[in-house]
C-alpha cells in the first residue's frame, strides 16, 4: 500500500470513529430533554389533578355552605316564631299575675275583716264553744305582726266559722260547776239552742236558770218560779220522759244584747 492510500483509508477510519461519539452526546441530551419533560408532564398532572381535588372540596364546602346558610335561616324564622309565641305566653302570664295580685289584695282585705269580725264576735260565744275554736283563734295575727301564708289565714277564717255555724244550727249539752250564792258550788247540766241561748238545771230540778248571751261571761239568770219546767226540758232531750211539750221561761235580745 502506498502512503497516499494509507492516509486515506486513516481519514476514513477517523471520520467514521468521530461520528458515532457525536450522536451519543445528542442521544444524552435528547434523554435526558424527554425525561425532563416527562417529569415535568408528571408534576403538571398531579398539580391538576390536586387541583380539581381542591376544586371538588371547594365545591363541597361552598354546597355545605349553602345548606348550612338555608338551615341557619330556617331555624332564624323558627326562633323568632318561638320568640313571639313565648312572648305571647310570657303576657299571658304576666296578666294572670297581675291579676291574681289583684285578687290575692282582695282576698287578704277580706280575710282580715273576717278576722277581726271573729275576734269581736268571740266576746259573746258561751264558753265551750269558746274553749272549742281557742286554738284557732290563736291562729288569727296580731296587727301589724308577722303573719301566715294568706291560703292558711283563709282556711283558719272558714274553720272556725263552720265550727260556730255548727254550733248555732243545734242543740249542745255541756256539764260545768255552778257557784252559788252562799259559796258552795254544785254541778249543772247547760243546754244550749245554738247562740239564742241556754237553760240550767241541777240533776233534781231543785235550781234551774236561763243562760243569756253576753259580752265575756253569759248572764245566768235564776229561774225561781218555775224550775222544775226547765228539769222536763232536760228529760224529754234525754228521753226519759215521752215527747211533751214544755212551757219554759224565754225573752228575746234587742240589738244591744239587752233581754
Amino acid at each position: 500500500m502506498t502512503p497516499r492510500a494509507a492516509l486515506a483509508v486513516f481519514s476514513i477510519t477517523s471520520s467514521i470513529l468521530v461520528l458515532p461519539h457525536s450522536e451519543s452526546r445528542e442521544l444524552d441530551t435528547l434523554k435526558d430533554v424527554t425525561e425532563r419533560w416527562i417529569q415535568t408532564r408528571n408534576r403538571i398532572s398531579e398539580e391538576q389533578a390536586s387541583w380539581a381535588t381542591e376544586k371538588e372540596l371547594l365545591q363541597g364546602s361552598i354546597n355545605t355552605l349553602g345548606s348550612t346558610k338555608e338551615i341557619l335561616e330556617e331555624n332564624v324564622k323558627i326562633l323568632e316564631l318561638q320568640t313571639n309565641d313565648l312572648q305571647e305566653e310570657i303576657d299571658a302570664a304576666n296578666q294572670r299575675i297581675e291579676s291574681f295580685e289583684q285578687s290575692n289584695t282582695f282576698i287578704l282585705s277580706k280575710v282580715e275583716s273576717y278576722e277581726r269580725r271573729i275576734l269581736k264576735l268571740t266576746e259573746r260565744l258561751p264558753e265551750p264553744l269558746k274553749e272549742e275554736i281557742a286554738p284557732l283563734i290563736r291562729k288569727i295575727p296580731d296587727e301589724g305582726g308577722s303573719a301566715p301564708p294568706l291560703p292558711n289565714r283563709l282556711q283558719n277564717v272558714v274553720a272556725i266559722s263552720t265550727l260556730i255555724d255548727e254550733f248555732n244550727n243545734d242543740l249542745t249539752l255541756n256539764h260545768t260547776i255552778k257557784p252559788l250564792d252562799d259559796g258552795s258550788v254544785i254541778e249543772v247540766r247547760v243546754l244550749y239552742w245554738g247562740l239564742a241561748g241556754a237553760y240550767a238545771s241541777n240533776a233534781d230540778g231543785s235550781k234551774a236558770w236561763i243562760v243569756k248571751p253576753a259580752s265575756g261571761e253569759w248572764k245566768w239568770i235564776e229561774e225561781t218560779q218555775n224550775p222544775i219546767a226547765i228539769k222536763q226540758l232536760f228529760d224529754v232531750y234525754d228521753k226519759t220522759i215521752d215527747p211533751q211539750l214544755v212551757e219554759v221561761p224565754y225573752s228575746f235580745l234587742n240589738a244591744g244584747g239587752e233581754g
